[in-house]
């Protein structure tokens, strides 16, 4: 449903064909809630006054009517989360509520699906800024100037880059109406070298891994010989289901520099096993993490966690007068006040708590969810893309190994063969919208995908998969549906947003060809379909 209308915009009347529902009716409790959810955050979190949504498209309040395999970029809130914000909510406007309470719980639930005593969990406003976090521990526990070694930083959360080198990452801040882009933060003076590993060669075909492994000890062994101290980055996912290097190298490269180095494992996809998440920590890793991706929770919530023996080394640390533009007081543990020394931190960021709380329902739902079943959910989906790829108009996967026989994964980069990234985007935007008359009513459901990555001159846009559409399947079975029946509703969802997709690469534009797969004539569709599926 929408509503027609017009919006004032100084001299200049916008006509609005098709206003959102979300907008039209809200509650003034509702609203409330909204711009609470939206708030402690920078420009990226802020709704654009006429569609009321991020720049990811995601409205404050859940979008059930629409089509979203995001999870990659970002998601709506989930009814879920938006029932828990709102208990949260409530809760905290009582008279006497204390904000600690409130993030001290958020803390203790991250650390129990850890699972792991003793860790310590400092929350951020945004996936991006658990870099500062990172490098202020660093820098607290490195007696040399630092160099961070990034791994594909395109395909990682945005603005991670400047964080990583200590500087302002985008206009605004949470707690700051302007800062200097590009600018280091007041405090942390001492240039931070960037130092970039490539998962992809120049055609954007995925490296091997072992290449991945040697690139990264050669920018840790170089960075020791510039008497630096090297942060070194393991990516767990990428934006396009990318990782590396592996684990094994990045033990043995703690094992063999010892205190001379840091290692942080970059897991905000959180598509990986709290179980394995645990393990690094254990490894006197760090791990970045979101509630914002494959979790399912409304965009920007982050929190990097510290190992228990870590954390013991850093009782003294001192965070730069800078980070209070982005950190407030309740962030980080009690026993961290010192941290604050500088002075001119916020006490709270209720914004990021309520956004939390959201991601946590979700996060807690999946856990208690059997593995075998979450397992059998994921095999579903992967076969489901699989087929739709496959038979597709004009689609391909960017990396060849999605086709592989036995692999599972939540996130698929898709490209549409033919285009070129400029198409690529207009594709992902007319997902987004309405195909308007003459094309089946149900075509006209808004259909978000992760924004375009470009990789070796290709764009691909990502079919990725969340906690809360795995827990939906789940809790259908758990009402003695069996795995088909259960699974039937994102099946009907996922075949809609391949219809769409391809009835859009259909049509032509002012004459043009559409963009089209080679035909090769002398296979017939069905054993082309069947070698693709690696069926013979």
């Amino acid at each position: 449903m929408a509503t027609t209308g017009r919006v004032q915009t100084g001299a200049d009347v916008l006509e609005i064909s098709r206003f959102p529902e979300h907008v039209a009716r809200r509650t003034p409790a509702q609203a409330r809630l909204d711009m609470m959810l939206v708030s402690g955050g920078d420009e990226r979190i802020w709704l654009d006054p006429v569609t009321r949504r991020n720049r990811h498209g995601a409205p404050a309040s859940p979008a059930a009517e629409e089509l979203w395999f995001a999870s990659a970029e970002g998601n709506p809130i989930s009814p879920r989360g938006y029932a828990a914000a709102t208990r949260a909510f409530y809760a905290h406007a009582r008279m006497g509520a204390d904000p600690a309470t409130l993030f001290n719980e958020i803390r203790a639930r991250i650390a129990a699906l850890i699972g792991l005593p003793g860790v310590e969990v400092a929350l951020t406003a945004s996936g991006a800024e658990t870099e500062y976090a990172a490098l202020a521990i660093a820098r607290a526990l490195l007696d040399r100037p630092i160099v961070s070694i990034m791994v594909e930083p395109e395909e990682c959360c945005d603005g991670a880059t400047a964080a990583a080198a200590g500087t302002h990452l985008g206009d605004t801040a949470a707690f700051a109406s302007h800062v200097e882009r590009g600018a280091p933060l007041a405090g942390w003076d001492e240039e931070v070298l960037l130092r970039r590993v490539a998962v992809r060669d120049e055609k954007g075909q995925s490296l091997p891994s072992f290449q991945i492994d040697r690139a990264a000890a050669y920018e840790v062994a170089d960075a020791l010989a510039m008497h630096r101290a090297p942060l070194l980055h393991v990516l767990d996912s990428s934006k396009t289901g990318r990782d590396g290097p592996s684990r094994e190298v990045a033990r043995a490269i703690a094992e063999s520099v010892g205190d001379r180095a840091l290692i942080v494992v970059d897991a905000c996809q959180l598509r990986c096993s709290f179980e394995e998440i645990r393990a690094d920590l254990e490894a006197g890793f760090l791990v970045m993490i979101t509630g914002s991706k494959f979790a399912g929770g409304p965009a920007f919530c982050g929190a990097l966690l510290i190992p228990p023996q870590m954390a013991a080394r850093l009782r003294e640390m001192a965070l730069p007068a800078g980070l209070a533009a982005y950190a407030a007081r309740f962030d980080w543990p009690e026993h961290f006040a010192n941290a604050f020394s500088s002075g001119g931190f916020a006490p709270a960021n209720l914004g990021l708590a309520l956004r939390w709380v959201a991601a946590l329902s979700e996060m807690e739902a999946y856990a208690a969810t059997p593995a075998p079943l979450r397992e059998a959910i994921v095999a579903r989906f992967t076969e489901i893309v699989r087929r739709a790829v496959a038979s597709s108009f004009g689609l391909d996967f960017l990396d060849a190994e999605c086709w592989r026989l036995g692999r599972m994964a939540t996130v698929y980069p898709i490209v549409a063969l033919g285009a070129d990234c400029a198409q690529t985007r207009q594709l992902h935007d007319a997902l987004a919208a309405p195909l308007g008359a003459g094309e089946a009513p149900e075509l006209n459901r808004i259909c978000r995908l992760g924004l375009p990555a470009v990789a070796g001159g290709q764009a691909a846009m990502t079919v990725s998969l969340s906690m809360p559409q795995i827990n939906a399947v789940a809790e259908r079975h758990a009402q003695n549906m069996d795995l088909d029946a259960a699974f039937s509703p994102l099946r009907r969802d996922i075949d809609l947003l391949f219809r769409k997709w391809d009835a859009l690469l259909r049509r032509t534009d002012a004459g043009a060809q559409p963009i089209m797969r080679p035909v090769n004539d002398s296979v017939a569709p069905g054993d082309t379909l069947l070698a693709r599926l690696g069926i013979r």
